[in-house]
């Protein structure tokens, strides 16, 4: 068998791999989504992907604000990080209720 290849083992190849392509595209895309969604729903927070030096990919959020000491007192992160878009939402979520108690705490009555 010199250079033959056997009967329908490259349109399988060049298959999987437009599959492969497809699948990423449709992740990326997905992933894009997700990032545009978090974005808009938690403007106060600078929302973004990094990969550390592991190469984990990561999900962060950066406070758009400087902290203050009610807002430190209340919980609330100048960063936050998770591994998916799921969990930051989740955290997110409860920094934005730590927020408002800091606010709430400093307002005029």
């Amino acid at each position: 068998m010199t250079g033959t290849v056997p009967d329908g083992v490259v349109p399988t190849a060049g298959q999987d791999m437009r599959q492969v392509v497809a699948q990423a595209a449709l992740l990326q895309d997905w992933a894009g989504r997700q990032l545009s969604t978090l974005r808009s729903t938690y403007p106060a927070w600078d929302i973004g992907r990094e990969r550390d030096v592991s190469g984990q990919m990561w999900w962060t959020a950066r406070l758009r604000q400087q902290l203050s000491l009610d807002m430190v007192a209340a919980g609330v992160l100048q960063t936050v990080r998770q591994p998916d878009a799921i969990a930051l939402a989740a955290t997110l979520a409860w920094q934005t209720a730590f927020l408002q108690y800091a606010r709430a705490r400093v307002a005029p009555r």
